[in-house]
């Protein structure tokens, strides 16, 4: 995982966080979330000026304004992002992956009501609860990626 592999295109990404302990959150809106140990998926784009290298550093980063859901997690102790994958969009369109993987891994994990979707109402989740490893998550991941065949 290094910052000299992480393009300046706009794309979509998956983070793969490990939560120690227990993180209680609240959100600025006032929404709480209780997120348990374990393995997530979080799926995030980065579709404006700075592209994937400007959104994911900023991910890495411990200090930063809070601002998206995300945010306030990895502020959180016991919470670290472990790995990340990235999808860049083609020069004249972008597939929207955000969006066809959280409805997918709705299906296939447990998703975090509400969390980091709000601009995307149809999406119920962008954070998923994966498990105990992050090969199981990486695999589920990838096995949907390959898929995609977007037209």
């Amino acid at each position: 995982m290094s910052k000299y592999d992480i393009p300046k295109s706009k794309g979509y990404y998956v983070l793969f966080i490990k939560v120690g302990k227990t993180c209680r959150i609240t959100t600025r809106s006032g929404r709480i979330f209780n997120i348990k140990p374990g393995i997530y998926i979080y799926l995030g784009s980065a579709l404006g000026k700075g592209g994937l290298y400007s959104r994911i550093m900023r991910h890495l980063g411990k200090r930063k304004k809070l601002f998206w859901h995300i945010d306030y997690l990895l502020t959180c102790r016991q919470a670290e992002i472990i790995d990340y994958l990235i999808i860049e969009c083609s020069r004249n369109k972008c597939f929207d992956y955000e969006s066809f993987l959280s409805r997918t891994l709705t299906n296939v994990l447990e998703p975090i009501k509400g969390f980091g979707c709000s601009d995307k109402p149809k999406d119920l989740s962008h954070l998923f609860y994966c498990g105990k490893t992050i090969q199981k998550c990486k695999s589920i991941i990838e096995e949907i990626i390959t898929k995609i065949n977007p037209t």
